[in-house]
């Protein structure tokens, strides 16, 4: 699994009890809600023992649709080689960035310990709101990670576009993985693809 991977799983399956301004009317705030209530559809769904199978990697499917902006997302990872891949090759790899990810995070559902996610304060940056947030383990008070989340409005409507895991982007940490497999590989976009597909493979036999 990546490390973006490894950070929106984070918030996917380390929530319990989400905390927020119970009364929210400005941009940052309602962001907050947002995250929140993520967190608790979150936490619904992790806990559901009898959401197993495709059931549940089409529920996490929507889930992610609906508050992620993928192909924002996709397009930022795959950086300057974006440019160069054909309308074929987007297709293809924005596919396999949505597939590794849903079979990534409900692969793991299984995992959930009881972990709590707080939602801490906002604050904006041009365009996006950054919400910031706490994850702690119940068996390990003291190692809490934080966790912000970089999301942008449009019509009224929030979508997340970067995950910062202890000020570490996880959008760029992917991007620079991607790039390094590409660069490695003579600058060929596809052997990017024939990466995720195995990568993909291995996890479609663990499901």
């Amino acid at each position: 699994m990546t490390v973006l991977q490894r950070a929106i799983f984070g918030l996917l399956v380390c929530i319990s009890l989400a905390t927020y301004p119970a009364l929210a009317d400005s941009k940052g705030e309602n962001a907050e809600k947002f995250v929140a209530k993520l967190g608790e559809t979150a936490l619904e769904m992790v806990t559901n023992k009898e959401l197993v199978g495709d059931a549940r990697r089409e529920s996490f499917r929507k889930l992610l649709q609906a508050n992620f902006d993928m192909p924002w997302i996709g397009q930022f990872v795959l950086g300057k080689h974006w440019r160069r891949a054909s309308p074929d090759q987007r297709e293809t790899y924005l596919k396999l960035f949505e597939e590794s990810i849903v079979f990534t995070y409900t692969n793991r559902f299984d995992e959930y310990s009881g972990q709590t996610f707080e939602v801490t304060g906002n604050t904006e940056a041009d365009r996006f709101t950054m919400v910031k947030s706490r994850i702690v383990n119940p068996a390990n008070p003291e190692g809490s990670v934080l966790v912000d989340w970089r999301l942008i409005e449009d019509s009224g409507d929030f979508k997340i576009v970067d995950v910062v895991i202890e000020g570490i982007s996880m959008g760029i940490t992917q991007r620079n993985e991607y790039s390094a497999v590409i660069d490695s590989n003579g600058g060929k976009i596809d052997s990017l693809l024939v990466k995720m597909e195995e990568i993909l493979e291995n996890l479609r036999k663990r499901a």
